[in-house]
């Protein structure tokens, strides 16, 4: 059993999955983020026949498998009903997303959650392999979702009692019924993200459990950021984890007092144990076995948090640690780069969102540490490859479109919900809205 599955989430029988392919996107929507301001490319996804779908395009899918229409709402209990007298059990909830399309036509909305509902499903998972969604309707707006197919079970109770949950989450009989988009953006908030992931209170905890063997560490000096507004240094570390080869940790100090960024751009030993009064903060990024990424992130004194120190606007400090300039609802205007208005880097969403591909290059690097430039560089392409090669087993091309933020501003829209957030407590579980 690898690492993740002893400690991350709970052990449980695989389930039967019939996997299907994720259906192409069109058009574009936010979210692909990299430090670094390289060209954006197409974004192309495959259908079920293996043709390829180009959105830039318009969404002409060629050969790619033709959907029929959408379930309407007066079928979906019965579909869901009948399909759930050989497929119930604890482990088992429906999502449905037909409420996206009024006048019952495939959309482009519909395309980014059915994308998003299995890049966060998978990105939760601590299973090997990569777990498709499986559509019970022709149109492929129901769908049957086996948490223990990714070791979530657990997370359904969780997902009962989420933000927003009390309009949609329903019953059918005994099946729970979620609404895909809302899922997408319940899973990604970190008040459900960091409890399924079963995070520790403290980062050298995850360290611990991660088994993390900082004698291998190699150091890049990051001078210039779209995440931290006093630069960072950047820590790698390989693991041994099981599933897919080529497993990484790597983790960011980010840092709010220029003279201890200079010390540790000399030494970065002397952050690995930092006081509060050093206020050096933390966003950790380890391999999951299927080949995502699983997130965390400290405050000053290693102490684990939903989010990073933010501006005092929000509830924070001055001088702040990072901002989200994929979160202007937030409507803060103390932002890295004059990006704003801009918000509060939280976990699950605000990591998911900005490494898109994995592991995003700097934009401005000033030196590296037990290792040269060049070889730090090719380790985040060789660690960005894994994670991308996950993403196409998934049907998701890298290009300008991330379907978690996607699927969360659909959200957003189509409920008219701010979704505006103030800083959270330095103790995980004490939230501010």
């Amino acid at each position: 059993m690898s690492v993740i599955a002893r400690w991350l989430l709970p052990a449980l029988l695989m389930a039967g999955c019939s996997p299907t392919q994720v259906l192409p996107t069109t058009g574009s929507f936010d979210g692909a983020g990299d430090e670094s301001e390289g060209k954006k490319s197409k974004s192309k996804t495959k259908g079920a026949s293996g043709q390829v779908a180009d959105s830039a395009n318009g969404g002409d899918t060629g050969n790619a498998v033709a959907l029929g229409a959408v379930t309407p709402p007066s079928a979906v209990e019965q579909l869901i009903a009948q399909d759930a007298v050989n497929n119930s059990g604890a482990s088992i909830i429906y999502a449905t997303i037909g409420h996206l399309s009024p006048d019952g036509q495939q959309n482009e909305k519909l395309a980014i959650v059915r994308q998003g509902m299995v890049k966060v499903l998978n990105s939760v998972s601590s299973r090997s392999e990569i777990v498709n969604l499986q559509a019970i309707d022709p149109g492929q707006t129901v769908y049957r979702i086996d948490m223990a197919a990714y070791n979530q079970v657990a997370a359904i109770n969780r997902l009962k009692s989420a933000d927003q949950a009390s309009s949609n989450v329903s019953t059918v009989g005994n099946a729970t019924v979620v609404k895909g988009d809302w899922l997408v953006f319940a899973l990604s908030r970190p008040e459900v993200y960091d409890p399924i992931m079963n995070l520790p209170q403290l980062g050298r905890l995850l360290d611990a459990r991660l088994g993390v063997d900082w004698n291998q560490a190699k150091y890049l000096n990051v001078s210039k950021s779209e995440v931290a507004f006093a630069g960072r240094v950047l820590a790698r570390v390989p693991l041994q984890m099981g599933g897919k080869p080529g497993g990484y940790y790597w983790r960011s100090y980010d840092f709010v007092r220029e003279d201890v960024r200079d010390r540790a751009f000399r030494d970065p030993s002397t952050v690995r144990v930092t006081t509060v009064q050093d206020f050096v903060a933390g966003e950790f990024f380890f391999s999951l076995p299927n080949g995502l990424q699983g997130y965390f992130l400290t405050g000053f004194g290693d102490q684990h948090r939903y989010d990073v120190p933010a501006d005092r606007a929000a509830g924070g400090i001055s001088p702040p640690v990072a901002s989200d300039y994929r979160r202007p609802q937030d409507g803060l205007n103390r932002c890295v780069a004059g990006k704003a208005p801009c918000g509060i880097v939280i976990n699950g969403e605000s990591c998911m969102t900005c490494h898109a591909y994995g592991i995003n290059m700097p934009v401005e690097s000033a030196g590296a540490n037990n290792a040269t430039m060049a070889e730090m560089h090719d380790l985040i392409n060789q660690d960005r490859a894994r994670f991308v090669s996950a993403l196409k087993e998934m049907g998701i091309e890298e290009g300008p479109v991330e379907p978690i933020l996607g699927s969360v501003n659909v959200f957003r829209a189509d409920r008219g919900y701010a979704d505006k957030r103030r800083q959270a407590s330095e103790v995980s579980g004490l939230t501010g809205r």
